[in-house]
């Protein structure tokens, strides 16, 4: 009880709970969640996360797998979205949320990592700058919880536990440096591994930093005292250990998520970046030094309160510190601004990736440079007058010279207000001779500092509103809530196995695009849509020769109905609020405008054949591919498709194409293939369908057929498209299906990672069996009790070849590096524990 109560008195559970208080305050103002209906989850968290955060709660409860799930995209582990995205052990408070909750979940998920960012910075400047006093070590805690990085990243939540294990790590290296080697060397290695269980991405660039950081703690030792060769070799090997074993205790995850990304359709490194350049002018990072300021790709924003920026420039002023160790301090911050502005620096701590969004994804680093010299400052510097005042007045002039252009911007106008208070109160508790007086410079220093806080916050979470809005409360749960009903009453009644697609999801962005396309796995159906970091090449590549082409090899791009690809995907249902030729609409209740619609035309996931289908070449024309399958699938010519004729026309500013098809029973298609992007707008009989060529946009979409059909692209290139125009004979096609339906394997079982089927294989005759579930190297399979070989098919699905009589044939999915990976964690566990226990042992022995 005394411990609970201690712990509950310390500075930095002081510092949780004040930055817990303070978040909850900010969003009951702004009337977020969980006291409003907003929520923070704007950009990818509204897209991405939240329908993640479903599917999570989904594997917790057991109704979907984290091994094997047909809810991915057309099917595969979902490893590289666990690492990357849910492996964070507060996600396991969404089991506490229903889904239609889960942007309140968010909003408090998102308090708690910024409370325990300011918790483990006041551990941090407690041990490393044990001088300060209690309540300037809170406010530089909660400006490194309530930093520009930490609010404009809200809407990648996932980042942000990099950000509080980040003072754990370097806290480390000082131990090791500086105070206990052995205490430095267990803190480093659990915060390594811990960074990079939580989050990968955030864990490599905080390991890269850790070098840097040893080389900066190792000046600083050297500088303070007397300094050994034979010394510093045991902390080089003490670090290297140190980052060695944490890797290897996360290796459990790390390693198959490592062999999964080298599979992805983002594999390679993009080393045409390595340039030795300067992205920009380092020096107009001053001027980004304010409120209001956003990231950018040329740009960095490094605010986190205008205590820490004063104190930073008021060091240089310091009579106090020599001539010496001023000399470090402006390499130090020399050394920051190249992290981000010499394009090597940047590119290594982009992992060797070109960024194209949510500038600067490791800006957080040079964050807790600013606040450990800003420590430095008020745990060094006695006589704070002078500095404060040179400082503020060398800050201010540099900004404001900045900003000429932009003085009279509220975002300048604060920031300039807010230093100059901010300062006046620093000099004046440093003046007042009483404690009253200090107490209330204190508190107005505190209540500036709020201010400061909520203005950045309202200000930064409304970055997002208009393309990627923020989820709202009420509407979500609407939605969610519907989506599982409609769902549920579909696996009802039919409890088969096939995929289901939807035209439309809960997301609409600009021009009726949508970037969704989780929620089969948020709601556990199989879909033929993802969009995660990682996707697998192949299935991107099938979905883009049938007609749904993929974006940034992220996202697939559903939001119409393609009969011929649907049926050849097995898309037994689609979802739609559109009457679509080719579809019969079930006696299913409708839900968020969108009923249940039956493919009759949907081929088995899971059939029987004497012909041996291969890979067709796609030649850049969808309906020309989806000939070809099934021309393999049937082991004949098949003609589905017929070419319809058309009249273009090119004005200023668009092209228009005149369709000759007045046939409305089959359904009529069209594509566009591009040789150059853009921000083109589609009308479809003078109707706005989407954006086209751009980021989100198709590539086939449905044309519906009226007496004078029309297609209309409102273009700047007009000559940039090769016009694809097809109609679909719905007889040819149900001859085709029908056919392959007749053979379709009856006795199958999905199992998460297990699938179970028996087939007949054909005397006298070359028999194969057809499953519609990618090949992946993870998958192992018996035939009747004996190994079999697993071949491909369309580049995607997997193919048998069947022996003469009854094959059962037995497939079994295992992460692949998962068993490697979970012994070399084994292992790591047990030598930091023999290294724990080991002085015990000796002394033992000795007796």
């Amino acid at each position: 009880m005394n411990l609970v109560k201690k712990v509950l008195k310390s500075r930095p559970a002081i510092a949780f709970a004040a930055s817990f208080l303070v978040t909850m305050l900010i969003l009951a103002a702004f009337g977020y969640a969980p006291f409003g209906l907003k929520s923070v989850a704007g950009a990818d968290a509204n897209i991405q996360y939240l329908d993640l955060f479903a599917y999570l709660k989904d594997v917790l409860a057991g109704k979907n797998s984290a091994t094997y799930t047909m809810s991915a995209l057309l099917g595969g582990d979902e490893v590289a979205t666990f690492a990357y995205y849910l492996m964070s052990p507060l996600n396991l408070l969404v089991v506490f949320f229903q889904k239609s909750q889960l942007p309140i979940f968010y909003d408090i998920l998102l308090a708690l990592k910024l409370s325990l960012s300011a918790s483990s910075m006041a551990i941090f400047l407690k041990q490393r700058f044990p001088k300060i006093t209690g309540k300037f070590r809170l406010f530089l805690a909660m400006s490194y919880a309530f930093c520009q990085y930490n609010i404009a990243q809200s809407c990648n939540i996932l980042w942000l536990d990099g950000v509080y294990l980040l003072p754990l790590i370097l806290l480390g290296i000082y131990q090791l440096v500086a105070v206990d080697k052995r205490k430095g060397f267990f803190l480093l290695t659990i915060s390594i591994a811990c960074s990079m269980v939580f989050n990968w991405y955030t864990g490599l660039i905080n390991i890269i930093f850790s070098a840097i950081w040893l080389v900066v703690e190792e000046i600083l030792y050297l500088y303070e005292g007397s300094y050994e060769l034979k010394a510093l070799s045991k902390r080089l090997g003490g670090y290297l250990s140190a980052v060695f074993l944490g890797l290897a205790l996360s290796a459990f995850i790390f390693l198959p998520n490592y062999v999964s990304l080298k599979s992805g359709a983002r594999s390679t490194f993009d080393w045409d970046l390595l340039k030795p350049d300067l992205i920009n002018n380092p020096f107009t990072v001053i001027g980004k030094l304010g409120l209001n300021v956003m990231s950018d790709s040329t740009n960095v924003s490094l605010y986190c309160g205008s205590i820490v920026v004063i104190a930073v420039f008021a060091l240089f002023f310091s009579e106090e510190l020599t001539a010496r160790f001023k000399t470090i301090m402006a390499l130090l911050g020399l050394g920051m601004l190249l992290l981000f502005y010499w394009q090597p620096a940047n590119f290594a701590f982009s992992l060797f990736k070109l960024v194209d969004s949510y500038w600067s994804r490791y800006s957080y680093l040079g964050i807790f440079i600013l606040i450990f010299m800003a420590g430095i400052f008020f745990s060094q510097v006695k006589d704070k007058v002078q500095p404060l005042f040179y400082g503020t007045a060398a800050y201010l002039t540099i900004f404001i010279i900045q900003n000429w252009k932009n003085l009279t911007s509220k975002g300048v106008v604060y920031t300039v207000l807010s230093t100059v208070l901010t300062a006046g109160l620093l000099i004046f508790y440093e003046k007042a001779g009483k404690k009253g007086m200090q107490k209330v410079a204190l508190l107005a220093l505190a209540g500036l500092l709020l201010t400061e806080f909520v203005y950045n916050a309202k200000k930064l979470w409304a970055t997002y509103k208009d393309d990627y809005k923020v989820a709202k409360v009420d509407e979500f749960a609407a939605y969610s809530s519907q989506q599982e009903k409609q769902i549920a009453a579909l696996k009802r009644y039919d409890p088969g196995a096939y995929r289901v697609s939807q035209t439309s999801t809960r997301l609409k962005l600009r021009l009726n695009l949508t970037a969704a396309y989780n929620e089969g796995l948020a709601y556990n159906y199989w879909p033929i849509a993802s969009y995660v970091s990682s996707q697998d090449p192949k299935q991107l590549k099938f979905l883009e020769s049938v007609g749904y082409r993929s974006a940034a090899q992220r996202v697939t791009i559903v939001n119409t109905s393609v009969l011929g690809a649907d049926s050849l995907l097995g898309v037994k249902y689609v979802l739609t609020g559109q009457a679509l030729p080719g579809l019969e609409k079930t006696a299913l209740p409708a839900a968020n405008g969108k009923s249940v619609y039956r493919n009759s035309y949907a081929l088995p996931l899971a059939f029987s054949s004497q012909n041996d289908v291969n890979n067709p070449v796609f030649t850049g024309n969808p309906f020309a591919y989806q000939e070809a399958a099934y021309s393999q699938l049937l082991g004949k010519k098949v003609t589905l498709y017929k070419r319809v004729a058309y009249k273009k026309t090119v004005q200023a500013g668009k092209v228009t194409y005149v369709l000759n098809s007045k046939d409305k029973r089959n359904p009529l298609y069209g594509n566009l293939p591009w040789s150059q992007a853009g921000d083109n707008v589609l009308e479809i009989n003078g109707k706005v369908l989407s954006n086209y060529a751009g980021w989100l946009s198709p590539s086939v979409f449905f044309i519906p057929v009226q007496k004078r059909t029309r297609v209309t692209l409102k273009t700047k290139t007009p000559n940039a498209y090769q016009a694809q125009f097809y109609q679909l004979d719905l007889q040819k096609l149900a001859k085709a299906s029908q056919e392959i339906q007749a053979k379709a394997i009856k006795q199958i079982s999905f199992k998460g990672p297990r699938i179970t089927f028996t087939a007949i294989g054909k005397k006298g005759k070359a028999s194969y069996a057809y499953l519609e579930v990618p090949v992946k190297s993870g998958w192992k399979a018996t035939n009747n009790g004996k190994k079999a070989e697993i071949f491909g098919y369309l580049g995607t699905f997997m193919k048998f070849k069947l022996k003469p009589g009854v094959n059962k044939i037995q497939l079994t999915y295992t992460i692949p590096k998962l068993k490697l990976g979970s012994l070399i964690s084994g292992l790591a566990a047990f030598v930091l524990l023999l290294v724990a226990f080991w002085p015990k042992i000796r002394q033992r022995s000795r007796k």
